[in-house]
């Protein structure tokens, strides 16, 4: 028998050569367990095959943990160390195990073994940004660029380098460009455009941001970042598009879990009021609110319009409405409903959809609106009559059901447990979230461990406000993709260097104050790993965060106790979150000490306490509270509020009820304006603050990129972001740039003093 040739020994058979081109077929389109499928015959045959280890490892990389995806790419690249190809696919992988150095490092390895390997560069450019390697960041964008002057992903990458150098206008043009150059239908068209709005936020141009921001989640639905960040970019705006789709994509929103529907409240309003007769009615409430039986009756087609838009409606079961016209009109047409109710129950059914999103919207702002005492005692008839009619509410109950929970929690009246027991479809929201949920809340927080009884006067005062209202309250919460520990501190700071970051994978953090959880979800969304501590003073508050926490899924111990008290604690944290908190405790200094000493050795602290400058309008607010002696109390909270609304509020107090204050429910106007216990600070007092609990000050947040840049080119020595006295100087010129609430970071040096 003669032998082959020997070049024909190790020549792959035609099935072979067929599986593996269809192979790389199938991955480059998507097709991941096609491939798979054909890479795997591969391998029978020839199980170091390069190529076909390639694409088992990029299916891995987008079906399966990324780790398995490196054990293809390693033992691909054994086998053909110079393929450009496996190197890139090896940076790919360690930049979505967020390993940027060695990913830098294999992207940078590609384009040297295949010099017109545009995208290398660019991945490279993403990489050195992500680390804040700026130089390094921009020579391999421009690379790209020379290469391809139109790749996308390498005018996307340069213009968030722009971005973080604080220049919007130069990435709004490069996004611009990437636009101009990924047509619809390319991938990163929906990237670029979202990266766009961004930049355009940042520049002031608004209404376009919004625009292009509705596109990207429209040409890419299923990418949750773009909802959650056209979302943060909708807060507090007044202005929105006027177009039929992006009020689609205004609705669609509200029905996202992973979006906190308070940041969609003024873009709703802002699109409503695109009907001009709509815009007319409200502007007339607000310019004669005592006259507003009269308006109503005037403008009664577009009262009508108003409160039957489905974009309204869900704005009324979702969040707390902050504008006062709205508020005034909801309040008479509550007490118009009533009243009908009382003379002819029988047309009340024909309005029970509206009754019942009034009465969700009573729920959520925790009934601060006004109630005439008329109005009270109507309530307590319909009640007696509810009470004493038919065991099982028949026909027509539903309506006048829902018209109590319009002026009083269901919970608090003699109907609560008849109700737990019947069936009522129209009312199952309204009675889930009035009955079942605080049921709820109150058997978990039942289950609460307490540290130790509290002892401190004005701790047991804060107490007692937050368990008579839980704050805040919340329906869902903004949520994000957690980033590794030094990665989401360094987008907090960006100017701090990453040796002064603990390095840890899991990360052990204490709440302190974490009220209804709100910001105990916050945490968990930014630090990826996160095991949480979550500490209040409140049991209701507890129970409400227990309550939500199970709701999304969140692994978190919650804890009773006293900040004071938490010397008794044995654990040690890498971070403490403790936002809103020490200034309302007797001594701030006293529990800044406690905080302090359970942090781990250069452990970091994130504080929002309250600025002397930014709350000069509460202070006001408290004057004007203390002159008319209002009662800290639901009635004396609804008093105020009724007044500042008819009479108008002074010029001095028109932030207080701005769109953007907590003057909208019980528990946010209380804390704002009516607190038991509030201390206030300078920048230079948090200093001597932060220094006698033996924290060293790494920086503030600002809450708007503009602020920082207009900061950073007013102030160019390098230490800037960390001087206290010219932050103070700045804020002096510009009240405005950390609102009312500073956002610091610190980290400990010492033993407290």
């Amino acid at each position: 028998m003669s032998r082959q040739p020997p070049h024909l020994l190790h020549r792959p058979s035609a099935q072979v050569m067929s599986d593996l081109q269809r192979a790389v077929a199938l991955v480059n389109g998507g097709q991941w367990r096609q491939a798979q499928i054909h890479a795997q015959r591969v391998l029978a045959v020839t199980p170091k095959d390069s190529s076909a280890l390639n694409v088992l490892g990029t299916v891995a990389m987008n079906t399966g943990p990324v780790d398995d995806a490196l054990v293809w790419f390693e033992r691909a690249a054994a086998g053909q160390p110079r393929n450009p190809f496996i190197q890139f696919n090896l940076g790919e992988a360690h930049r979505r195990l967020h390993a940027y150095p060695t990913a830098a490092k294999f992207f940078q390895r590609a384009a040297v073994l295949k010099p017109d390997f545009a995208e290398a560069h660019a991945a490279a450019g993403d990489a050195f940004r992500i680390m804040r390697q700026g130089v390094h960041a921009e020579r391999s964008y421009q690379a790209a660029l020379r290469l391809s002057p139109t790749l996308p992903g390498a005018l996307s990458g340069y213009g968030l380098l722009a971005l973080q150098n604080g220049d919007p206008s130069l990435a709004a043009s490069r996004f611009e460009t990437g636009c101009v150059n990924a047509p619809v239908g390319h991938p990163m068209r929906p990237v670029l455009l979202a990266n766009l709005g961004v930049a355009l936020l940042q520049i002031g141009q608004g209404l376009q941001a919004f625009d292009v921001l509705a596109q990207a989640v429209d040409i890419a639905p299923g990418d949750d970042e773009h909802w959650r960040r056209l979302a943060g970019a909708l807060r507090h705006t007044r202005v929105a598009p006027a177009t039929p789709a992006f009020r689609d994509v205004l609705c669609r929103l509200f029905e996202r879990t992973d979006v906190n529907p308070r940041n969609l409240a003024t873009a709703a309003l802002a699109v409503i009021r695109q009907d001009a007769e709509i815009d007319d009615l409200l502007n007339a409430v607000a310019a004669e609110p005592r006259a507003l039986t009269r308006t109503l009756e005037e403008k009664s087609d577009a009262a009508s319009r108003f409160v039957q838009d489905p974009l309204f409606r869900s704005l009324l079961a979702s969040a707390p409405i902050p504008n006062a016209a709205v508020e005034l009109l909801l309040v008479q047409l509550r007490a118009d409903l009533l009243a009908i109710a009382n003379d002819e129950p029988a047309s009340l059914e024909e309005e029970l959809g509206l009754i019942v999103a009034i009465a969700r919207q009573a729920f959520l702002n925790e009934y601060v609106y006004f109630a005439s005492a008329e109005e009270q005692s109507r309530v307590d008839s319909l009640i007696a009559q509810l009470e004493h009619g038919d065991p099982e509410f028949g026909a027509g109950a539903a309506a006048r059901i829902a018209l109590v929970a319009a002026y009083r929690p269901l919970a608090s009246t003699p109907l609560s447990s008849r109700l737990q027991a019947v069936d009522l479809p129209a009312l199952a929201d309204l009675l889930r979230e009035q009955l079942t949920e605080p049921a709820e809340e109150a058997r978990l927080r039942s289950t609460l461990p307490l540290l130790k009884p509290m002892v401190d006067s004005i701790s047991i005062a804060v107490q007692q406000q937050y368990e008579e209202n839980p704050y805040p309250r919340w329906t869902r919460c903004g949520l994000g993709a957690p980033l590794p520990f030094r990665e989401a501190v360094q987008a907090a700071l960006p100017e701090l260097a990453t040796r002064e970051i603990p390095e840890t994978d899991a990360p052990q953090v204490l709440v302190a104050g974490c009220g209804t959880g709100l910001e105990t979800l916050r945490v968990t969304s930014t630090y990826r790993n996160a095991s949480i501590l979550a500490v209040d003073l409140s049991g209701a508050s507890l129970g409400y965060a227990m309550r939500k926490s199970r709701e999304y899924g969140i692994e978190v111990e919650h804890l009773q106790a006293d900040i004071l008290d938490l010397t008794a604690l044995s654990q040690r944290f890498d971070l403490i979150d403790s936002f809103g908190v020490i200034h309302h405790m007797a001594e701030p200094v006293r529990g800044l000490k406690v905080l302090s000493g359970l942090l781990k050795p250069q452990g970091l602290i994130f504080l929002g306490l309250y600025s002397e400058i930014g709350r000069r309008a509460v202070v006001e607010a408290r004057r004007h509270i203390a002159h008319g002696q209002y009662a800290n109390s639901a009635e004396g909270i609804r008093a105020l509020r009724r007044e500042l609304m008819l009479a108008g509020a002074p010029a001095q107090l028109q932030s207080v009820v701005s769109p953007a204050s907590d003057f909208w429910t019980l528990s946010d106007c209380r804390d704002l304006l009516f607190h038991v216990e509030e201390h206030r600070f300078t920048l230079p007092q948090i200093g001597e603050l932060l220094d006698s609990a033996g924290l060293e000050f790494l920086g503030v947040q600002f809450g708007h990129q503009a602020d920082r840049t207009r900061y950073r080119a007013e102030n160019r020595s390098s230490d800037s972001m960390r001087d206290l006295r010219r932050l103070h100087l700045h804020e002096m010129k510009h009240p405005e740039i950390f609102g009312d609430t500073y956002r610091l970071w610190a980290r400990r040096t010492k033993a407290p003093k």
